[in-house]
């Protein structure tokens, strides 16, 4: 199983911040003393849309009422101001406390969006909605506006470095940290979560196979790889 994928942070704690300053804004959310729709925005790889997941576990207290319906389907409820009210008055009655929108890739929304900004004002902090998009400004402003925007701008190597250092020492692989990140700084240029987990995977397969290990240096220059 590919590290990305068996090693996923399954808490908040666990998550490859970006910078202190969204890890504090995050916590703020996930201890409850913010309060608001978010949007997050960044390139592709940037752990968007499971950093939404984790926020929502930790602020509906791991039981949280999430919204199943993809973006599309759920603008197109023809009554979604009444259709919200109706989950977040259920969502109240429950440990999750309000209804939570997870809507991944928003900016390719278009159709119905007046609806949408309606019926979140009409719900108040009954409902919390987490908008995930690559591009904030083509996301409606009046949206925007009712929002926190936070970028997740790309991961350096050395932010990733302690995560990718646990899933090798989970897999029994003990290499130095400067090794390891001259490994991964030659994935730097892509800022890519991804990449840096598929550096784990390619050390794993050669160590478990008694292959030898690509020269390394202190000071590695990026590769382009494509």
């Amino acid at each position: 199983m590919k590290c990305e994928i068996k090693y996923a942070p399954k808490q908040l704690d666990e998550v490859i911040y970006p910078n202190v300053g969204v890890e504090r804004r995050i916590n703020g959310y996930a201890t409850k003393q913010l309060e608001g729709h978010i949007i997050l925005h960044g390139p592709n790889g940037t752990g968007k849309s499971s950093l939404a997941n984790l926020l929502v576990m930790e602020i509906g207290n791991q039981h949280p009422e999430v919204e199943r319906k993809d973006a599309e389907e759920l603008l197109a409820q023809p009554d979604l101001k009444k259709y919200l009210k109706q989950a977040s008055a259920y969502a109240a009655m429950t440990t999750s406390e309000k209804f939570f929108l997870i809507l991944n890739e928003f900016d390719y929304s278009k159709k119905n969006l007046n609806k949408f900004w309606t019926a979140l004002d009409a719900c108040g902090s009954g409902v919390m909605a987490i908008i995930t998009t690559n591009q904030p400004m083509d996301v409606h402003a009046s949206i925007r506006s009712r929002c926190d925007v936070i970028e997740m701008p790309g991961v350096c190597a050395e932010a990733a470095l302690q995560r990718i250092q646990y899933c090798l020492s989970m897999e029994g692989v003990n290499l130095p940290d400067a090794q390891v990140l001259h490994y991964l700084k030659l994935q730097e240029q892509f800022f890519d979560l991804r990449r840096y987990f598929r550096v784990a995977d390619q050390i794993i397969y050669l160590i478990k196979n008694n292959l030898p290990m690509p020269p390394w240096t202190s000071n590695p220059k990026p590769l382009r790889v494509v």
